[in-house]
């Protein structure tokens, strides 16, 4: 991998490549790429956990909402889940269904859209029982080709993190942007004027106004992908599950370094630079940005919850299970330690946001979600 990033900087017309580009070639470079590459990622085993690795009950709780909604809206049980990395979400989604809403379930269609052809593999491995409801795809125009109705439910978990972003900074009151560049043969950070028109128009409309000797990252990427979706879909659902900042967090002095990070082995890497192509890369969303883009493209914003409020509200407690058994490893016990798990202060919910855009839908405040007592079993 360093090589190919040095051969793209050495016939780069400047001799440096931006943060998009880098992160690009180092997560998606066909074979040899981070999210394409055959190693392990996800999982104990891999370098990152996602909340659909802690317990099934995830997945049931994201079930349980989406079941009500397609069904007070009369929409056909379509899912399309975006970046769904090895699958795990959409087995236990589909166990699920299949179990709770038979109905439903011989009328569904699953879509997933996943980039990676590695991942690909593992999915259709995995999803074997639910061949005939999953269509596994590699592209939005795949998506199209398949299903043109736009209608049901799009779904992300942890997707928007991962998409490749430009990092930019203040310095004597101007905008700069960082590139990489080689010194003596290793990879480093240089500093230059912004002149990326998208970059520098994105920092105009969106933000955030950084203060002077800030960096942070900002994602034309984003806003590509969004625009897509809502050119597709027509009527449903926009659920996105992400890690990210308000433009006042983003500005805070501990965010002062931006907060693009590598992870491997489970293990945070402050340094973007450092293992190319075999750690994870991922910045946190920009929400204010997201909710502007999404408000432009005439979506509805049903809600914008911590990840464990949301699991609550949504149903989660629901799936609490009575233990008479001592066992602490019994499957009762493992269900109610997955639940508090996902709502713990402290746990993995709290780096979370849920956010819910709606799209030409009718029945969207009498939802179970905003009358139910999410304590009630």
């Amino acid at each position: 991998m360093k090589e190919r990033l040095i051969e793209l900087i050495e016939n780069s017309p400047d001799k440096r490549i931006d943060y998009d580009s880098f992160m690009e070639t180092c997560l998606y470079e066909p074979k040899t790429g981070y999210y394409t590459n055959e190693k392990k990622k996800l999982g104990g085993n891999g370098d990152f956990f996602t909340s659909n690795h802690v317990h099934p009950v995830f997945s049931w709780t994201i079930g349980l909402f989406v079941t009500e909604v397609l069904e007070k809206e009369q929409l056909p049980f379509v899912f399309t889940e975006f970046g769904a990395g090895d699958g795990t979400f959409a087995l236990h989604f589909l166990d699920y269904i299949k179990q709770a809403f038979p109905e439903n379930y011989e009328k569904m269609n699953y879509f997933i859209v996943e980039v990676s052809g590695y991942h690909r593999n593992e999915i259709n491995k995995k999803l074997k029982l639910h061949k005939a409801a999953v269509h596994i795809l590699k592209s939005m125009d795949e998506l199209k080709e398949h299903s043109n109705e736009g209608e049901g439910i799009v779904f992300s978990n942890e997707l928007l993190d991962a998409l490749p972003a430009h990092v930019i900074a203040v310095r004597d009151s101007q905008l700069k942007e960082v590139f990489i560049t080689l010194h003596e043969g290793e990879l480093k950070e240089s500093l230059h004027l912004c002149e990326n028109e998208k970059v520098r128009s994105w920092y105009e409309t969106y933000g955030p106004d950084i203060p002077e000797g800030h960096r942070t990252e900002v994602c034309p990427r984003m806003k590509q992908w969004m625009e897509e979706v809502a050119a597709w879909i027509k009527k449903g659902v926009v659920i996105t599950i992400d890690y990210g900042y308000t433009n006042e967090e983003k500005c805070e002095p501990v965010l002062r370094e931006g907060s693009l990070r590598g992870y491997k082995k489970h293990m945070q890497e402050n340094d973007p630079l450092a293992n190319p192509g075999s750690m994870d890369l991922t910045s946190h969303v920009q929400w204010d940005a997201y909710r502007a883009i999404a408000a432009d493209a005439g979506w509805k914003e049903l809600v914008h919850e911590n990840q464990g409020t949301f699991l609550m509200k949504a149903g989660l407690f629901t799936f609490l299970k009575e233990t008479t058994d001592a066992n602490p490893f019994s499957e009762p016990a493992r269900q109610n330690r997955g639940i508090r798990s996902l709502v713990q202060p402290g746990g993995i919910s709290g780096a979370f946001q849920v956010n819910v855009q709606t799209v030409g839908l009718n029945s969207r405040h009498n939802y179970s979600y905003f009358v139910r007592d999410p304590y009630k079993i």
